[in-house]
């Protein structure tokens, strides 16, 4: 007797799975081991994980430093260096 083979389930990350390990880390664009890890904390949903790696990306770019806009001001209590 044949058994069925079922397709997997699209919105569920099966980690045991080495295909489907391979195909969720080139479509996520992360490693192995991060996978895991989101994984482990937030759930095997798709979107969920999705979610939480844009999350992640979102808070590992530094914050932008606004430019100085007058450059010749010295800092409050700050003063120049006088000439005698």
């Amino acid at each position: 007797m044949q058994r069925i083979k079922r397709p997997p389930m699209r919105d569920k990350i099966d980690l045991a799975d080495a295909g489907q390990l391979r195909a969720w880390t080139r479509r996520f664009r992360i490693r192995p081991d991060k996978l895991q890890a989101i994984v482990g904390k937030v759930g095997n949903s798709a979107a969920v994980v999705a979610k939480e790696i844009e999350l992640q990306r979102i808070n590992e770019q530094p914050v932008p430093v606004p430019p100085i806009e007058n450059a010749a001001v010295p800092p409050a209590g700050a003063e120049f260096p006088t000439s005698v």
